[in-house]
């Protein structure tokens, strides 16, 4: 029974990617150790590196081989948001930031009409009590008598 259907071309099928010689090479001989078509052995000597490099470059092939064939998620992507609905989204967010500032202003003259003692500047000199020292007496802490200073 003869087979029907387009011929199979396998690894020449790699001919037609625009990739560089190395990269063609590695993918050849990566899928033709795949399919035993060739031991890790002699992939290894053709490619001049030893078996942790290959095993390392053939998992690293087959993780992004195979998150390349992952289905994509369900349904409708979601819309990328226009310029106008930015800008909308930004006016909003600063009426909020502007209702925020209002209302905190708001207080602060409730605070100015109903207590008006606590925005009063205080004085410098009122900053606490004076003690007054008796005129003509200097008196220092090691001098304990009282007694003038000459």
């Amino acid at each position: 029974m003869a087979k029907r259907g387009r011929p199979v071309k396998g690894v020449e099928l790699l001919d037609e990617l625009e990739v560089s010689h190395v990269a063609r090479q590695r993918l050849t001989l990566i899928l033709q150790t795949l399919a035993g078509v060739l031991t890790v052995q002699e992939a290894c000597t053709v490619l001049g590196i030893n078996h942790s490099r290959f095993h390392q470059l053939r998992q690293q092939f087959l993780a992004q081989a195979a998150g390349l064939l992952e289905p994509p998620p369900a349904g409708r992507p979601h819309p990328l948001p226009s310029t106008d609905q930015l800008e909308v989204q930004r006016l909003r967010q600063q009426i909020v930031e502007l209702k925020l500032d209002l209302k905190a202003i708001q207080v602060r003259e409730e605070l100015a009409l109903i207590m008006p003692h606590l925005l009063q500047k205080k004085r410098p000199g009122s900053a606490g009590k004076k003690t007054t020292r008796p005129a003509g007496r200097n008196v220092t802490p090691n001098d304990s008598t009282g007694s003038a200073k000459c």
